[in-house]
């Protein structure tokens, strides 16, 4: 099994968090610092605990000043504390992930994630086939409800001909695209042809889920390119490791901004008086973690090419890493510089302008990634690859169909408009400085 030890160096801000956001009630603000408490300590310097109980059910409580009371420096009863641009009041803060010493570190299914997000793109962009199918994929989805009654009142879920009628004039398509929708059905719904006399009830149930929840929208697509089962899945075959940790001087408290467009530009998003914006705990720019990736050889044999098919345009997507997600880093990229300059975020414009110079630059074997949270929907999908796949009308009928881009003031959906429209921006000295989660991955040699 070979494997190398890599360098991943913070471009921008990461975070890649515990799930856990923390508040007033968590913490204090005090000279630039966020103090996270430690109940043992205030107890043993504060006194009883049902007292503090009941200071803590005001709504008007606050660390700071009850600390201030009792004359308690935040300091010695912290548990730990970080730089801070500004108070948070009651804007919520995203703790970042942490080993049980308290010291940051990135998962290596974050950095996996991100690696498959780029071998996705890279295999579905190279073989028409997918494309087609993950386009009557999405069609079927979007129909899924009426192909669904017209089977239940012609009471024909075990009969794959009336399958086939259906499907041919629901889409009005001729015979052979109808039975082109009927195949991608049964391999989207995991049932065979030759059981549905048997199975149709799983037929009817599947199907009436299908395509019901965006957030598993995309999941039959990876496992037509990727594998049917995570047992079959190309990615199986790829080992990456969690970082190792860094010190907690890497990490600070960052304010993010959701910024949105109004008319021709960019600008922080506000519903009704409301601030959308969070404090996020992030690594900070320049900050370097080692992890290593290891490729399973023996998932490449030809005796397990009889069961995984792994070889060929999959085995090189994944042997040719740096490759693969530079490519994809590229198209992102250049999406996101594009779109900046369009709106007029000077800043992140230029951000992006000195990733793409980095990227034609890089020493061999290295690439870059997105990372963690707040990278957006342009970042983690194959959306891109999505609307060149469907037609103008098709990917506006998807993104009415799932609110994707929907106005929360109106609950309109502009289809002529760009998508997504919105952005998470990382402010420094009160400013937009950063895109988040941006990393550059290099090889620091081979593992024993």
């Amino acid at each position: 099994m070979g494997g190398t030890q890599y360098i991943l160096t913070c471009l921008s801000p990461v975070h890649v968090g515990t799930g856990r956001q923390c508040g007033r009630f968590d913490g204090a603000y005090h000279n630039g610092r966020w103090y996270v408490m430690d109940l043992d300590r205030v107890l043993a310097r504060g006194g009883e605990a049902n007292a503090l109980a009941r200071a803590m059910s005001e709504r008007a409580f606050a660390w700071s000043a009850w600390l201030n009371e009792r004359g308690i420096a935040p300091s010695d009863v912290a548990a730990y504390d970080l730089p801070c641009p500004q108070d948070p009041g009651d804007t919520p803060i995203r703790e970042a992930l942490k080993d049980v010493h308290g010291r940051p570190y990135l998962p290596g299914s974050s950095i996996k994630g991100a690696i498959r997000t780029a071998i996705l793109w890279r295999l579905m962009g190279e073989a028409p086939d997918r494309q087609q199918f993950a386009a009557r994929y999405v069609q079927l989805c979007l129909k899924a409800s009426e192909v669904l009654t017209a089977l239940r009142e012609a009471r024909a879920f075990d009969r794959p001909e009336e399958h086939r009628a259906v499907l041919a004039r629901i889409f009005s398509v001729n015979e052979d695209e109808a039975e082109a929708l009927r195949q991608t059905l049964y391999r989207v719904l995991n049932v065979e042809e030759s059981r549905l006399e048997r199975d149709w009830r799983v037929f009817q149930k599947r199907l009436g889920q299908l395509g019901r929840s965006r957030e598993w929208l995309g999941q039959p697509v990876e496992r037509a390119v990727l594998g049917r089962d995570p047992n079959h899945d190309l990615l199986r075959a790829l080992q990456v490791s969690d970082s190792r940790p860094v010190g907690r001087d890497r990490l600070a408290v960052g304010l993010v901004w959701t910024y949105t467009r109004r008319g021709r530009r960019l600008v922080e998003k506000r519903e009704q008086e409301e601030e959308c914006k969070i404090f996020v705990e992030w690594l900070l720019p320049e900050t370097a973690l080692t992890f290593d990736l290891r490729t399973d050889d023996v998932l490449f044999t030809e005796r397990a090419e009889r069961e995984l098919h792994f070889r060929g345009p999959k085995e090189q997507a994944l042997r040719e890493l740096a490759r693969t997600c530079n490519a994809y880093a590229r198209a992102v990229i250049g999406m996101e510089r594009v779109f900046f300059e369009q709106y007029d975020l000077r800043p992140i414009a230029e951000f992006y302008a000195e990733l793409d110079t980095m990227l034609n630059a890089l020493r061999d074997g290295a690439f870059l990634l997105n990372i963690g949270w707040g990278g957006g929907w342009e970042v983690k999908t194959i959306g891109d690859l999505l609307r060149r796949v469907l037609s103008p009308e098709k990917f506006a009928e998807l993104r009415r169909r799932y609110c994707l881009g929907e106005d929360p003031r109106t609950h309109r959906i502009d289809v002529n408009a760009p998508f997504p429209h919105t952005r998470r921006i990382g402010y420094e000295g009160g400013a937009p400085m950063y895109p988040l989660g941006w990393v550059r991955v290099e090889p620091g040699g081979d593992l024993g």
